[in-house]
């Protein structure tokens, strides 16, 4: 291989791989030979080398490493990387020098000399002596062991990653010895003891048009009301749910059974169901026997046959007709008590014959009825969603929090059109249609009022080592309902409960808790950790305890009480 096919790059010991292959990238010879001196950062990992090797792979170009750093050779022979123990390098003539140093010649007797030799040149400048010459190369040898030196120096204060690691790992455990000794701390964390708070309060609701004066005073209780209004009106389709029966009842004999002890009479249209809930009905009354002794002494049951016909609609108002034609049954009498049921009943052991189905929608009376009632509950539902919506949009143009009087005895109402046809009831239709018109009425008021007064009157009955819960006072836990009305001045009074949760208070920024806290961190000073739980879990003011140490191997509570921390658990 010729010389040109070759480059010699020397690597310095502290060299990353991205600085390696910046320097050597650019290179235009084949193959590279990196001088690498023992413990390179290159060879701590094997990484490095596949690394430098891949991104020369793509460059055409081919690694070879000359180190005597065993595991170097080792890495680089793994991943296929030729390894040498010195650089071989080509013999060539040394390149013409003019420097004047390489002009001086030994000095040669005269009459070694051939005329025709070159004579040597004569300079004009100072001639350098041998004494110059050994002074120049002591002073060079000066300078490259200064540099040695200063690169040792460098290296010695460069530790390898591992050294670090073991540093900082003896500095850890060196800092948790000092904790364990000297700074051992404690958290407890204490859920407070609570309980259910319900307080009930009158407010009057005073008509703001009404009672000017009154709310100009600003008594406490009073809050302001006010009328709202709304005009609803529906068209609606109602489907007829009476039908007018035209075809034929079925008919057939049952047996009556009886065994009881007595006679037991029927009276006229008493009912036999059947499981499919048809009724059967007989004609007239009568009298079933009871049960009696055949000749061989057992008891025989009475029985009676009697016809039966089926009622022109089941239970559920639909048309029988056909449906009536039944197989052979056994029947119930609906009249009857269960108990009763299982002496007395009636059985077919033919079928039930001549049912013929033909009906006719027929609007009555109590179809229009029903329709009136209908469409004037939806129009009241209609009234009060309308109300709702316009008090939203007057909460959201002024920023107030009115809601609507939820009580139907405030929601006045009044039917203000009816629309219906004269020659409706009686008519055959399967549907009909009304129309109705309402006028409502009801009554707003603030909430956020209600809702302050509540909130201060419950602040003020709690106990007092213990606070309300923030998060427990919520709208949703506020009921009220109307209990008198003066009709005259528009006032209502109403008496509204608010629920809320009280706990005693162990917040150490308070004097309460400050107190508290003093007599929890005194109780378990050096205290075994679920001994010193057991004891603060006792107290009245706790609901449960948890104490965590620092470090956490710790099994027993500070001595000192600056130390121990109180904290509110989630």
């Amino acid at each position: 291989m010729s010389k040109h096919s070759k480059q010699v790059v020397y690597i310095e010991i502290d060299e990353e791989v991205i600085s390696i292959f910046d320097r050597i990238k650019n290179i235009r010879r084949k193959e590279i030979i990196l001088v690498v001196p023992r413990k390179a950062i290159l060879f701590q990992s094997i990484v490095n080398l596949k690394i430098l090797k891949n991104k020369l792979k793509d460059k055409n170009k081919r690694l070879i490493v000359v180190t005597s750093d065993r595991n170097g050779k080792h890495l680089s022979e793994k991943i296929g990387i030729k390894v040498m123990n010195r650089v071989e390098v080509e013999k060539s003539e040394a390149p013409v020098d003019n420097s004047p140093h390489m002009k001086i010649q030994p000095i040669q007797a005269r009459r070694n000399i051939s005329p025709k030799e070159e004579r040597p040149e004569r300079f004009t400048e100072k001639k350098i002596s041998i004494r110059d010459l050994i002074q120049e190369f002591r002073m060079h040898d000066k300078k490259h062991a200064k540099s040695s030196n200063d690169a040792l120096n460098y290296f010695h204060f460069r530790p390898s990653r591992k050294f670090l690691i073991l540093i900082v790992l003896v500095s850890i455990g060196l800092f948790m010895l000092i904790s364990y000794i000297a700074l051992p701390s404690a958290t407890i964390y204490i859920r407070p003891k609570f309980d259910n708070l319900d307080f009930t309060v009158n407010v009057i609701l005073a008509d703001k048009r009404k009672n000017q004066t009154l709310l100009k005073q600003n008594k406490p209780h009073i809050i302001a009301s006010e009328n709202v209004n709304t005009t609803m009106k529906q068209t609606k389709i109602f489907k007829t749910a009476s039908s007018e029966f035209d075809g034929v009842n079925a008919k057939g004999k049952i047996k009556i059974v009886n065994t009881s002890t007595e006679d037991w009479e029927l009276k006229e249209g008493t009912r036999f169901m059947n499981s499919d809930g048809l009724i059967f009905r007989i004609p007239k009354g009568l009298i079933v026997p009871p049960k009696k002794r055949d000749e061989t002494g057992e008891f025989e049951p009475g029985t009676l046959v009697s016809f039966v016909e089926a009622d022109s609609f089941d239970l559920y108002g639909k048309p029988v007709g056909g449906r009536g034609n039944i197989l052979p049954s056994k029947f119930t009498i609906p009249g009857l008590s269960k108990y009763n049921q299982r002496i007395l009943w009636g059985e077919s052991e033919t079928p039930f014959t001549g049912g013929v189905t033909s009906y006719k929608e027929i609007v009555t009376k109590d179809d229009i009825e029903a329709a009136k009632k209908q469409i004037q509950d939806n129009l009241i539902l209609m009234a009060k969603e309308d109300l709702r919506t316009y008090i939203d949009e007057v909460n959201a143009l002024n920023q107030t929090k009115l809601i609507l009087l939820d009580d139907s005895r405030y929601l006045k109402t009044e039917l203000t059109d009816l629309r219906i046809p004269d020659d409706l009831e009686g008519s055959y239709k399967e549907k009909f249609e009304l129309f109705a018109k309402i006028s409502a009425e009801g009554v707003a008021f603030n909430f956020d009022q209600l809702f302050s007064i509540l909130k201060n009157e419950l602040s003020t009955r709690t106990h007092p080592n213990m606070r309300l819960r923030e998060d427990s006072i919520v709208p949703e836990n506020i009921s009220y309902e109307v209990i008198d009305e003066d009709e005259l001045l528009d006032q209502i009074k109403i008496t509204a409960t608010v629920r809320g949760i009280e706990e005693y208070i162990i917040d150490e920024s308070t004097t309460i808790g400050s107190k508290f806290g003093s007599k929890v961190k005194e109780k378990i000073l050096n205290f075994d950790i679920e001994e010193a739980e057991n004891l603060i879990g006792n107290l009245p003011e706790v609901d449960a305890v948890e104490i965590k140490t620092w470090p956490m191997w710790i099994s027993s509570v500070p001595r000192l009480p600056e130390s121990i921390e109180i904290k509110l658990m989630e």
